[in-house]
């Protein structure tokens, strides 16, 4: 027996050793699409499981209408409202509720994804709920190919492959193949990283552009820039040979002219909200119509939404839980090991973080708003290890059909 145990130990050894040689012996791109495919796989046959269950267990108001074949159900819950946007538009009159208030409604989705598929299915005649799927997979897969050059470039090649797996095949990656705007975020945003660090300064404005138009939290793009730019003009004020890094006066207008152009597309939404329902405050109270179902209907103020549900959950322990993640983030993000990531994508991070901690409620969804955060699943401390690697690649194995289960079959993600 012991001799059994210890061949079938061995095998499974030998096994994931030809695993890892096949993919690093890939090149890059290959093994990108490599990992990528079978990540897709595994979701689909994770989404296709849970389909039969569609109308004993998802509730009603998961997908509208009569339609109930599988590629409604990859377009369910928000992927609804994108599918309203793309074939409508926006309301020019706010739905109210029995009460008087802002009910849950299209303004809180931003037109890039649902109108770039309008163009898809306009010009071949493919249905939106085939359309949705194809544009989120597409987007995937340059999100995959983008993120792995971000970590390569500082990291390694090991640890961009590591990273590339935990998002692609990690238990929200059946998010990049359902007809959410995640894929296309996530494409533009990596790519926006990729184009600073590049000092390509027209397509990080195009890319930053185009971010703030799909999901909100494109504002932590400008401020990245605006880091980034001041380190330099403090280095070049300095004149130290060894960080000497000469900044001139027309990159730094350059510089200001893309940041000041992403900012005000990072808050335009809001503003063509008001203008079109005539209700100066349609964004944020439409926004604020998806809180009611876990703490009711409460005044908005920056920084407090974490504290707020962790108080009226946990009490004081829930606070004090709040406070340690405020401290713990920070201190892992300064870390040697993490810096090794780069410094665009340590203060990308620590931007991003910031925008959700501030105006974002803790619900099912925050695990979706977090997923711009996987550059850092290529930060040496993750992957080098191979304890820590393993405990990482069992939780992608186990809690995908978990999350399909949880934030797609019962309640929204």
């Amino acid at each position: 027996m012991t001799r059994l145990d210890g061949t079938l130990t061995e095998s499974l050894a030998t096994g994931r050793r030809r695993v890892l040689d096949t993919v690093t012996t890939l090149p890059a791109w290959a093994a990108v699409l490599l990992i990528w495919t079978g990540g897709r796989v595994v979701s689909t046959f994770w989404l296709a499981l849970a389909y039969p269950l569609v109308g004993r267990t998802q509730p009603a108001n998961a997908i509208w209408g009569n339609g109930h074949g599988f590629f409604d159900f990859l377009t369910a819950w928000d992927g609804q409202y994108y599918e309203q946007i793309s074939l409508h538009g926006y309301p020019s009159v706010l739905p109210l509720d029995a009460a008087g208030h802002v009910a849950q409604n299209a303004w809180a989705f931003l037109p890039a994804f649902p109108f770039t598929i309008r163009m898809l299915t306009v010009s071949t005649g493919l249905p939106f709920d085939i359309g949705a799927p194809v544009v989120a997979l597409l987007a995937g897969l340059v999100a995959a190919f983008l993120l792995h050059r971000l970590v390569r470039d500082h990291a390694g090649n090991a640890a961009a492959m590591w990273a590339v797996f935990f998002f692609t095949c990690g238990p929200l990656s059946f998010l990049l193949e359902v007809g959410y705007a995640e894929s296309m975020f996530l494409a533009l945003t990596f790519g926006a990283l990729l184009a600073l660090e590049r000092r390509r300064y027209g397509l990080l404005t195009l890319l930053g552009v185009a971010a703030a138009f799909t999901r909100p939290g494109a504002l932590a793009i400008p401020l990245v820039l605006g880091v980034v730019a001041a380190v330099r003009w403090v280095r070049a004020r300095r004149g130290n040979e060894r960080t000497l890094d000469v900044f001139p006066l027309r990159e730094q207008l350059v510089v200001l002219g893309a940041g000041a152009v992403m900012t005000l597309a990072g808050v335009a939404w809001p503003l063509i909200a008001a203008h079109t329902t005539g209700d100066a405050n349609a964004y944020l109270e439409t926004e604020m119509s998806w809180w009611v179902n876990f703490i009711g209907r409460v005044d908005f103020m920056p920084l407090t939404p974490w504290f707020l549900i962790a108080s009226r959950w946990l009490g004081i322990g829930g606070v004090l839980i709040v406070l340690f993640m405020l401290v713990a983030f920070p201190v892992w993000l300064l870390r040697r090991s993490t810096k090794r990531l780069g410094f665009t994508t340590v203060v990308f991070s620590a931007a991003y973080a910031l925008y959700v901690f501030a105006v974002s409620l803790p619900m099912a969804s925050t695990p979706r708003l977090l997923m711009p955060l996987a550059p850092l699943f290529g930060s040496p401390e993750l992957v080098a290890r191979p304890r820590v690697r393993w405990v990482f690649v069992t939780a992608a194995v186990l809690g995908q059909p978990v999350l399909v289960a949880v934030l797609w079959l019962l309640g929204p993600p």
